[in-house]
């Protein structure tokens, strides 16, 4: 009788431990098939390439499209652009020198005002640019003459139309070469344009 009586206890016992153990090893199964899921179904991200080896890469294509060793690939440089030998880009821009005050002139003929406002261009790179700025503005008063003295010379009759005042842009655009690239200069000159941002004629008869 004493074992009769102890058997309904001895079950009770065993039948928590049975129902932790079912939820256990149903919680591990689960865990394991999404984690063979998740490794069979995914594919890892591929590794991007880090800064220096993206700029290493571009400076080498530059050198051999340079160099003529690629032909049916893309150019790696911008045309308005130049690869820096840090691997950056350094794209080209106009930039603009203009004087802080007019230019006023009286006309040969003496009768009669011309009242101008200019400003020079530069097209390259940051560094070209900025090279160009410091000699426009180291021969500021060399040029200021020049363009005052070309000025001074003109008649009424020499800039009444637009294409006169453009020839006269062009002749003042190379006076100002001549000051900054000197008289012997070889290749492209660094100053691109000359422009008339004011054109006024006053008291002209």
């Amino acid at each position: 009788m004493a074992d009769h009586s102890d058997s309904p206890s001895s079950s009770r016992q065993l039948h928590p431990l049975f129902l932790s153990l079912m939820i256990g090893g149903g919680v591990s199964v689960v865990l394991s098939l999404f984690a063979i899921g998740y490794l069979t179904l995914t594919t890892p991200e591929p590794v991007p390439d880090d800064i220096y080896t993206i700029m290493q890469k571009a400076k080498a294509k530059a050198e051999a499209d340079k160099a003529g060793n690629s032909e049916d690939t893309e150019t790696a440089v911008a045309d308005n652009a130049t690869l820096l030998p840090d691997g950056t880009f350094d794209f080209s821009k106009y930039s603009y020198y203009s004087f802080p005050l007019p230019f006023v002139s009286n006309l040969a003929s003496g009768k009669g005002m011309l009242t101008a406002e200019v400003a020079i261009a530069t097209y390259g790179n940051t560094l070209a640019g900025e090279k160009v700025m410091k000699q426009l503005e180291t021969f500021n008063p060399k040029i200021r003459s020049a363009i005052n003295l070309k000025l001074s010379d003109q008649k009424l009759s020499d800039v009444d139309t637009i294409d006169k005042r453009n020839k006269l842009a062009k002749a003042l655009l190379q006076e100002v070469r001549i000051l900054v690239d000197g008289p012997d200069m070889d290749g492209p000159s660094a100053v691109t344009d000359f422009h008339f941002i004011k054109f006024v004629i006053s008291g002209a008869q």
